[in-house]
């Protein structure tokens, strides 16, 4: 059984500080939901298409689904896998395994068994929870061959449908009489299990104890101004960091969630009317294919009231846009990590120049700064890799001291791998992922420069630069694109492209792909290690 607590060894000092501090409570989210079911028991807690949930049904299905797994067999400490798309039951899985003191480890809706296998097979996965019934993808099928390829997977628990023999059915499991928990869980227990995107390396295993997805999921509904009488959408799922801790926020505000089970323009648009959505969270990227799409327009947007864009880089364009075409919508960044969550929101009241080029500044009880490859600390307005110190962050990768040593610096300070500057006011700028850099017989390139010149060619709908080995230069940039229907383009088209703007002829891609698709994470960033180049 993978020792989930050797990812939890916050030195003694760090602990009893943040516990001074008041950084740190022994609040459980299941006291939120207890509460919110006690207070406003009918109010609605999730919308979905299917039926939704009012808060005393969805705290009820949260205590008899951890009733199901504790007659099951499982104890605390287990860790359970939750692969399922932003539908009702993937509030209740979450909840109710944390309830009866398992961990869920959340896994993302494109993984498929190449992923997932060592994956679940790192943290020792005793059951995982998965969705039947989806469109080119038999869930119930590949979780049978990963019990055979994972010596711990004893159980596969089925939403959505009769459960195949010898698997459980998530109804039957909600079925159960709700009771004491035998072993609850503590504040210092695991309380999630998370997998880094990876969008250039191999996932790492994220622990997080309940002490800091409380504490980020109080500052964070504070932060995005939600309260009980918000209606929020999530596109980023909620197997994400992103989505996780908008979770946590909504659970704990007694908000109500407006589910999206996957994001598609036309679908984001119903949710937002037929659920009178106030508050909406999502990737610059839903931004851009709503607006390409024209979904986004006033009469959609009537009780939208806020917008926060995070999971990706985002454009200023895109934020002005937005603001202009859904007038009376304040729309800020906001930025996390699976490994320290969110802790940076934009301020509302700040000028649009501010929010449409900054994330923000950091949480008052986090610290940042920007350092040099040595790890000296820059100037204001200098560009550098972006370091975090704070109550909210893990304490290390589980099993992995290779990667921990490179990540932490010492004090604490955790290398997120950003490119950013801090203004004056402590405002941050991302301008890209230190990875991503391309390095061109010593020059260094960064991609998102041209990746934005890109997307905002009429041809273009997406873009990423990546680099190419080369024996002379060591390496050299090649443009991947998709294209807008019908429109076709050449590397002398993007070549004159960026002439014309400017570009200096170093920044240049020297090779183009044309592709239908991109392989994405959840929140819509590229996965750029799995782009695939074809045989020259």
């Amino acid at each position: 059984m993978a020792d989930l607590k050797s990812a939890l060894a916050y030195p003694p000092e760090r602990t009893r500080r943040f516990l001074e501090n008041g950084d740190w409570s022994d609040t459980m989210p299941s006291q939120w939901l207890a509460e919110w079911a006690r207070k406003a028991p009918d109010r609605p807690a999730a919308l979905a298409p299917g039926g939704g949930l009012g808060f005393a049904e969805l705290d009820d299905g949260v205590r008899r689904f951890a009733a199901g797994l504790l007659a099951q067999g499982f104890k605390r400490g287990d860790v359970i896998g939750v692969q399922l798309p932003n539908v009702p039951a993937i509030v209740i899985a979450i909840c109710g395994i944390q309830a009866m003191g398992g961990v869920p480890a959340l896994l993302h809706m494109p993984y498929r068994g190449g992923e997932l296998e060592p994956l679940l097979r790192h943290v020792d996965a005793r059951g995982v929870v998965c969705l039947a019934g989806l469109e080119g993808y038999d869930a119930p099928a590949l979780m049978a061959e990963m019990q055979i390829a994972v010596p711990s997977l004893e159980h596969v628990i089925v939403v959505g449908a009769a459960a195949p023999a010898g698997m459980l059915a998530f109804d039957d499991l909600k079925a159960h009489e709700p009771g004491d928990i035998p072993d609850p869980p503590e504040p210092d227990d695991p309380a999630v299990v998370m997998f880094t995107s990876g969008t250039t390396s191999a996932p790492k295993a994220v622990v997080h104890p309940y002490r800091t997805l409380v504490l980020d999921g109080i500052s964070c509904g504070r932060g995005f101004h939600i309260d009980a009488e918000q209606t929020v959408l999530c596109a980023p799922a909620f197997t994400h960091a992103f989505g996780l801790i908008v979770l946590m926020a909504m659970l704990q505000a007694g908000a109500s969630n407006a589910m999206m089970p996957a994001y598609a323009p036309p679908v984001l648009e119903e949710t937002l009317l037929r659920d009178k959505v106030t508050i909406l969270f999502c990737g610059p990227a839903h931004v851009k294919a709503g607006r390409k799409a024209g979904f986004f327009a006033p009469a959609v947007c009537e009780n939208l009231r806020r917008v926060f864009i995070g999971g990706a880089v985002c454009l200023p364009e895109v934020l002005i846009g937005l603001e202009e075409a859904c007038p009376g919508v304040r729309v800020c960044q906001t930025w996390g990590m699976t490994e320290v969550l969110d802790i940076i929101i934009g301020h509302e009241d700040a000028a649009q120049e501010v929010r449409a080029n900054s994330i923000g500044p950091v949480f008052d009880d986090c610290n940042a700064r920007i350092c040099d490859p040595d790890g000296v600390e820059l100037e204001s307005g200098e560009e550098g890799e972006l370091e975090i110190r704070s109550p909210y962050q893990f304490y290390g990768y589980l099993d992995n001291e290779a990667a921990n040593a490179q990540s932490f610096r010492p004090g604490g300070w955790y290398r997120t791998g950003d490119l950013a500057r801090i203004d004056g006011d402590g405002n941050i700028t991302v301008t890209g992922r230190l990875k991503d850099v391309i390095v061109r017989g010593g020059i260094k390139i960064n991609p998102l420069d041209v990746e934005e010149l890109m997307e905002a060619h009429a041809a273009v709908l997406q873009a990423a630069v990546v680099p190419v080995p080369d024996e002379v230069l060591g390496e050299r940039a090649c443009l991947f694109v998709v294209l807008a229907p019908d429109q076709d383009m050449t590397l002398e088209d993007v070549t004159d492209y960026l002439a014309g703007a400017k570009v200096a002829k170093m920044f240049w891609p020297e090779r183009l792909v044309v592709v239908d698709s991109m392989p994405m994470t959840p929140t819509r960033k590229v996965i750029k290690g799995r782009l695939e180049f074809p045989a020259e």
